[in-house]
């Protein structure tokens, strides 16, 4: 999963700290992280970078799977990103401080039920910032209840597993990438020590 992550570039040390803190819960849940954010573990791509492609027609948003917003960033960015991601069906984790209130822009925008299945507003303290992200990413990766498969990966096998595979699923409606994904799913759900980290 890609998250592009919008954070409020003011260097102050609490911006830094809520910034390092979304990126390490964004990693250690494995979602590659890209953002206007100045960190090693991240892929940087800057505000003038993401209008440059899209006014040559091409869209970052492609390639992402969703946005999570710092509130505290600049009403016009949050503003841009929040259209742009709406345009393009992307789901958005809209991030504000506990005790602050949400823009009247955006709280019109959630009284319209399409808007609203995208776009998810969340007061967070720093005791339930992580379980906020893990939820997000949850429903993002479920979307509407059914998880449809659309990341390509290429797995190198010996001619050894791919002639148990075909014995396996010869004769069956499951082609061999569904009878591993089958397999993949049923360890997620059987993995006591994934399900207490997402439940933390």
């Amino acid at each position: 999963m890609k998250i592009y992550f919008s954070v409020n570039q003011d260097n102050t040390i609490k911006g830094s700290d809520f910034a390092e803190s979304v990126v390490k819960i964004l990693n250690r849940a494995g979602v590659l992280v890209l953002s206007n954010f100045k960190q090693e573990d991240i892929f940087e791509f800057a505000e003038q970078d993401l209008e440059r492609v899209e006014n040559s027609g091409e869209s970052i948003l492609k390639k992402i799977d969703a946005i999570i917003i710092d509130s505290n960033s600049s009403t016009e960015e949050n503003g841009y990103l929040v259209a742009l991601a709406l345009t393009h069906k992307k789901p958005i984790l809209y991030l504000v401080e506990k005790g602050y209130v949400i823009d009247r822009h955006l709280s019109g925008l959630l009284k319209n039920k399409d808007v609203a299945k995208l776009l998810r507003v969340a007061f967070y303290h720093d005791h339930n910032l992580e379980k906020v992200i893990l939820k997000f990413i949850a429903e993002t990766e479920s979307g509407n209840g059914t998880e449809v498969p659309n990341i390509k990966f290429t797995l190198r096998i010996t001619s050894k597993i791919e002639r148990y595979l075909y014995w396996k699923t010869h004769n069956t409606k499951l082609s061999k990438a569904d009878y591993l994904r089958d397999i993949l799913e049923k360890m997620i759900a059987e993995d006591e020590e994934y399900k207490k980290y997402l439940e933390e």
